[in-house]
């Protein structure tokens, strides 16, 4: 009955992926063969060329308050800043003065300007003396650099005409001075040179030319990275607006439903990311300047935290009691909020119920919330008597009040997580649009932006109107087991056929593990420990569960109650029997189970395996939630093997590779901040770095070992010490006794400006660890990219397997690895940056071996 029961979740699963196949078949007999072996894919990268006599300034600034010292807010500094060029262009028109004030760029201790500012001559020189609007606070401009760009992304023959010339006493002549077709003086293009001689004569301003009026020394690739994605958001933020690096359009959004007709609480916002950086378009070619665009989502609550507290009662006449005020303040302080108003987040600090927007003034302005933001927001509430009202901290570290109306969980509820991957995500049809609308005016001649021309070619930062193809291979998917049972990739979803796995091992071969339950006492357990026992000995794997618990666990829904129950079931003095494995079935009130990671170390510190099954994210004994439990009891299954040594599914080791073989694996975990209630504000917490190192002996002999390290909250770099003890310490654990014969390891976490370091540290620990003699790869993981790859011929999806060398680190060799994706999105690729290749593992293929 057991084993026919668990089959049949099998069997449902197989038919079901079967219509899949067969339905994909019908849609497929309309659509191009697939794409195979060699190929060609379109990306989303449009490549840039700086203007010949592309320049930049960089002005350093000193500002001071009245005691003298230096002021550190940034947005003071913006301030003083914008007072400053007031004070500069006062004789300018207000449209000279717009134009010159769209070419300079705040950055905090510096600001960019594409020219030199006239009355910046002579420096230093002091902007602001602490007189009128200033406060007392000064502003100096303290020293200016000019900076060209890099030599090489400048053609043979421009590099080679970068000589100095000297500024003459007349007047400009085209016949022996180049000029180009855009204006120094203001953010204007032209189509020829009559046009900005013409514009120049009737202004007074001068053409960009190429005689040198100061000092310049080329920019480097990260600096002038720096400068041109800091106009291409001044570029960007004239058009749409800001959401963090992403820009959005306020007005267009979709409001999701479920299928129940539905509105889930949230607006979607289609965000488009884009981004210049230096690197080679083709793996042996010459650096240039790229830019990447995509489209993310961008999700807002639009259910107030107002309206969450007031639960269907009308907010101007809702009283709370005092048990409801209580239930609320454990409930949301801490909590993490964003504003409608300016989707800027905040930790909520505490909840005022004793005052509303009507009645509680704004500091010492005098008036009311509710007349603040109707006169500085321009937003009249909804509901201003409301309340309670919000305390978050605000500029300064100093605590300010917001409207509950206004502002929304930044916590989705559970039934919109499990929409996100539809109502996030985006198929190729909608990001090759997005291409072609940032295309539409980012490049010369097909925008205006505020009746100006665009910003970026006025800059001399030129992009090309067609996007990067790339030759491309589709690899083939490996030979993949599961207990004997080949995985056909090609039927798509892989857990129906992990499913099936069986490993044979005979009845009295069977090891039998001691399994505790701990379970909330509000669910039901033992349906589910039932489904879980079936699942797990189908596979008849060396462990199995028994019919019933060794022990079962009640505990409350309080953090104390758990882990107080696990203390006294696993104190030291109790005797546990051999082969423990526990369960532990929770129901926390919030997505995240905060008593998880302490049960959790409590168990890892005692050698107890362990297993959570959370029954906020899936009731498992609810009916209505049957397929999606039999789903995930069956992927907790071999999670639970896995942990007793099963290894469920295993592939093929390329033979070209020198064995034994140490693979590294090395990662680091940020955990969320955290509200510290004594402070009053979200903290920081340690960050962990994990070094996994598996030992290669033969094809079908692997063994592993990992450890576990502390690291500064944030912290991705310096793990050379770490890498170096954990090596040490797993070989001689593996009892590898011979000298491996390859090393390779796979870093995660580690960008573009830190390849370099990274590497430095922690290839010499490989070494210290093994022996100079081993051959040493390492190979940079980078998963948050915005790369994509379409195909050239549709503009559709590439397959899995796409195997692509191009779109360079600057430095290193580099390739991409696509997996796949559902088919209302785009599959995305993982980045790999080769850090180091030995002379031993040169025939050796690090793509295929990756993949």
């Amino acid at each position: 009955e057991e084993v026919a029961e668990a089959m049949v979740v099998v069997v449902m699963a197989e038919a079901m992926a079967a219509e899949e196949a067969e339905a994909g078949d019908q849609e497929g007999s309309l659509q191009p063969p697939p794409v195979t072996g060699p190929c060609t894919t379109l990306t989303n990268v449009l490549l840039a060329d700086p203007t010949p006599n592309f320049k930049y300034h960089i002005y350093t600034v000193e500002c001071k308050d009245r005691n003298s010292r230096n002021i550190e807010s940034v947005g003071r500094r913006r301030h003083l800043l914008s007072l400053s060029c007031d004070k500069l262009f006062q004789e300018k028109s207000d449209k000279d003065k717009a134009s010159l004030l769209r070419q300079i760029f705040f950055c905090g201790t510096f600001f960019f300007a594409s020219n030199q500012i006239q009355g910046l001559e002579h420096l230093p020189c002091m902007l602001l003396d602490g007189t009128n609007n200033a406060e007392g606070e000064t502003l100096s401009v303290i020293r200016c650099e000019c900076l060209t760009a890099p030599t090489e992304l400048l053609p043979k023959t421009e590099a080679e005409l970068q000589e100095p010339k000297v500024e003459p006493d007349i007047n400009i002549n085209p016949d022996t001075v180049r000029i180009e077709n855009r204006c120094a003086d203001c953010t204007t293009t032209f189509k020829d040179t009559n046009s900005t001689l013409m514009h120049c004569q009737a202004t007074g301003h001068r053409p960009v030319d190429d005689i040198t009026r100061m000092k310049s020394s080329a920019a480097t690739f990260v600096e002038f990275a720096h400068f041109c994605n800091t106009a291409l958001q001044r570029a960007m933020a004239e058009r749409m607006a800001r959401w963090g690096r992403h820009y959005i359009d306020p007005k267009s959004y979709t409001t999701p439903k479920n299928k129940r007709g539905e509105e889930l609480g949230v607006d979607v916002f289609q965000a488009y990311s884009v981004e210049f950086n230096v690197g080679r378009p083709q793996p042996q070619g010459s650096p240039k300047l790229m830019l990447t665009v995509d489209l993310t989502a961008k999700i807002i609550r639009t259910k107030s935290l107002l309206v969450s507290l007031c639960q269907s009662r009308n907010p101007n006449t809702c009283r709370f009691t005092e048990a409801e005020q209580r239930e609320a303040k454990r409930r949301w302080i801490g909590e993490t909020v964003i504003s409608k108003l300016d989707k800027k987040c905040h930790a909520i600090h505490d909840l005022i119920f004793d005052q509303s927007a009507e009645t509680l003034m704004v500091g010492d302005l005098g008036i009311t919330h509710a007349e603040y933001y109707i006169e500085r927001k321009k937003c009249r509430l909804e509901y201003p008597r409301a309340a309670p009202m919000i305390a978050v901290l605000g500029r300064n570290k100093k605590m300010i009040h917001l409207p509950a109306e206004l502002i929304c969980a930044d916590e989705l509820e559970d039934e919109v997580k499990t929409q996100l991957p539809k109502i996030a995500s985006f198929n190729p049809e909608s990001r090759n649009a997005a291409i072609e609308e940032i295309k539409r005016f980012l490049i010369p001649g097909a925008q205006k932006s505020r009746n100006q021309s665009g910003l970026l070619p006025a800059l001399g930062i030129v992009l090309s109107e067609e996007r990067l193809s790339l030759s491309a291979e589709v690899l083939p998917t490996p030979v993949i087991l599961a207990a004997g049972v080949q995985i056909n990739p090609s039927r798509g979803n892989w857990i129906p056929q992990l499913a099936r796995a069986n490993f044979k091992v005979e009845p009295n071969q069977e090891i039998e593990l001691n399994v505790f339950v701990i379970h909330n006492r509000f669910i039901d357990w033992m349906p589910t420990y039932q489904k879980l026992e079936r699942f797990v000995n189908g596979h008849h794997a060396t462990y199995r569960f028994p019919a019933e618990p060794y022990d079962v666990i009640s505990t409350d829904n309080d953090l104390d109650s758990h882990w107080g129950a696990v203390e006294r079931s696993f104190h030291s003095s109790r005797r546990l029997p051999d082969n423990v494995f526990v369960i532990d079935m929770t129901k926390p009130r919030s997505a995240v189970d905060q008593a998880y990671p302490v049960v959790k170390k409590m168990f890892a510190s005692g050698g107890i395996l362990s297993q959570f099954i959370n029954f906020r994210n899936c009731n498992h004994g609810d009916v209505r939630a049957a397929r999606k439990s039999q789903m995930i009891l069956g992927a907790i299954s071999r999670q639970i093997l896995n942990k007793v040594g099963v290894a469920i599914w295993w592939t093929n080791i390329p033979p070209s590779l020198p064995l034994p073989a140490v693979y590294v694996g090395v990662d680091v975990f940020h955990a969320p901040r955290q509200y510290d209630a004594r402070i009053k504000r979200r903290v920081a917490r340690p960050s962990v770095a994990a070094v996994v190192v598996q030992v290669v002996k033969s094809a079908s002999e692997s063994s592993w070992y990992t450890e576990t390290f502390q690291k500064e909250a944030g912290s991705e770099s310096d793990l050379g010490e770490a890498l170096e003890g954990t090596l040490r310490r797993g070989i001689e654990r593996l009892q590898l006794t011979e000298r491996p014969a390859s090393c390779i390891l796979w870093r995660d976490g580690v960008g573009d400006g830190a390849v370099t370091a990274t590497a430095d540290d922690e290839i010499p620990a490989i070494y210290r660890a093994l022996g100079n003699q081993v051959p040493v790869a390492m190979v940079i993981c980078q998963k948050r990219i915005a790369t994509k790859f379409f195909n050239s011929s549709t503009g559709g999806a590439m397959p899995q397997g796409l195997l692509v060398q191009g779109v360079s680190h600057s430095d290193y060799p580099t390739f991409y690895l696509q997996g796949t994706s559902p088919p209302y999105s785009t599959p995305k690729p993982v980045r790999f940056i080769i850090a180091q290749r030995d002379e031993g593992l040169q025939d050796i293929s690090l793509a295929d071996l990756t993949w």
